[in-house]
């Protein structure tokens, strides 16, 4: 129900808008809903979802691969730590979309520079997390593992990852948002499929109905992979809900 409200108040909003602009660049939505529907029609709307769904899943996949394991070592040993931490606070707030000339030449301007921008994205947030998570778990968890002699492997599985799991969905929900905007603009360089591309095709080609069909697709794609993450959080972690 809450998302029906927040629906129909940006509905509302785009319908005050579009009156008082009252020109082709800011069409009505249904207009624009309407063409969605025609576009979905087609193969084409479809492949450029999947094409920004498989860049999208394949950045966080990666982020996540680098971001656990580094955010654990750092918050797990100090002497790593004092490596770790400094590079990660460097790195952190510099804007990632200006690494993007950087991730083309070095691996191209194919899908695995686009992968490797978003992933960029993710793993400072997910690493610095992780690392503070790390830190708060009680040091009575590691007396217990050292009372019942746990391997270091039982330990990361039993305690740690465990411990860590609240705050990897939290990095994700909050990075998903910056992490659509990268997409957008790495869509716009050496791609024929892509949500981006096509919001930007449309609008080359002056065809505003057709760039916010492929708008509203995009914004529900993102609201799709944040109820994803919502779901996959309930799952691994019952006892929030």
């Amino acid at each position: 129900m809450n998302y029906l409200k927040g629906t129909a108040a940006v509905v509302l909003l785009w319908y005050l808008l579009a009156a008082l602009v009252s020109a082709p660049i800011v069409p009505f939505p249904h207009r624009a809903a309407a063409r969605l529907a025609v576009s979905l029609t087609g193969e084409a709307s479809y492949l450029h979802m999947l094409f920004s769904l498989y860049r999208m899943a394949g950045g966080m996949v990666l982020a996540l691969l680098l971001g656990i394991p580094v955010g654990m070592l750092a918050g797990r040993l100090r002497s790593l730590d004092q490596v770790i931490s400094p590079v990660l606070y460097l790195l952190y707030p510099v804007p990632k979309i200006a690494f993007l000339p950087v991730f083309m030449v070095l691996l191209g301007i194919g899908d695995v520079s686009k992968i490797a921008l978003i992933a960029s994205i993710i793993f400072f947030p997910i690493a610095v997390s992780i690392k503070d998570g790390v830190r708060e778990i009680s040091l009575e968890y590691a007396e217990l593992a050292s009372a019942f002699h746990l391997t270091p492997r039982e330990m990361i599985r039993d305690i740690l990852f465990p411990g860590v799991l609240p705050r990897i969905f939290t990095s994700l929900r909050i990075t998903l948002g910056i992490s659509l905007s990268v997409l957008f603009i790495s869509e716009n360089y050496a791609a024929s499929y892509g949500l981006g591309y096509a919001v930007m095709n449309h609008w080359i080609m002056a065809d505003y109905t057709g760039m916010y069909a492929f708008i509203i697709l995009l914004s529900t794609l993102g609201f799709g992979l944040y109820l994803l993450i919502d779901l996959l959080e309930r799952v691994c972690l019952p006892w929030k809900s």
